[in-house]
């Protein structure tokens, strides 16, 4: 709701302040008509360490015009290794396409970050990754997002996913 926030300062000096705000967006409730939509989903989120877990993610296009240089932020689990010979398959797979050409991928202890051509009007890019268990661990997924990379404004954000990984 509405809120009010006051400061006062009574006295010689000068007064140093910060206002700071948050605000929780519960994850069952997606925005409406978004322009891109992007989801996670894992073929199964209990392992054992040394298990091999293989996910999906599919980002939307879903307006009526091509969404040209879309990023994709895959956040990797902590725990868990990325087998990156699945994304280079992707990308000398889809070399030859119009839409959904992955044109480059890079990644980071926590994320993959995937660099597409474009996405044409109501088509779906799906990415397939496996992600290998390393030690006994409960985590939640780091955020995947996509976006637009010249107007990041047009994004989308998939819901965490927790996963447990029991000692082999």
């Amino acid at each position: 709701g509405a809120n009010n926030v006051g400061i006062r300062f009574d006295g010689n000096g000068g007064l140093a302040y910060q206002g700071v705000g948050r605000y929780f967006v519960p994850w069952s409730e997606r925005p409406v008509n978004e322009a891109l939509s992007i989801d996670v989903k894992y073929d199964r989120t209990r392992l054992a360490q040394d298990d091999i877990a293989t996910a999906t993610a599919t980002v939307r296009n879903n307006r009526n015009n091509v969404a040209d240089m879309v990023m994709i932020d895959l956040g990797i689990p902590p725990g868990f290794d990325l087998l990156s010979e699945d994304l280079q398959d992707y990308q000398e797979k889809s070399a030859g396409r119009a839409s959904g050409r992955l044109e480059k991928f890079s990644q980071t202890a926590t994320q993959a970050i995937l660099y597409f051509n474009a996405i044409a009007p109501c088509d779906a890019v799906r990415v397939t990754f496996r992600l290998r268990a390393k030690y006994p661990i409960r985590v939640q997924t780091f955020a995947s997002r996509a976006y637009e990379y010249y107007d990041p404004e047009v994004n989308s954000v998939a819901r965490p996913v927790r996963l447990e990984v029991s000692k082999k």
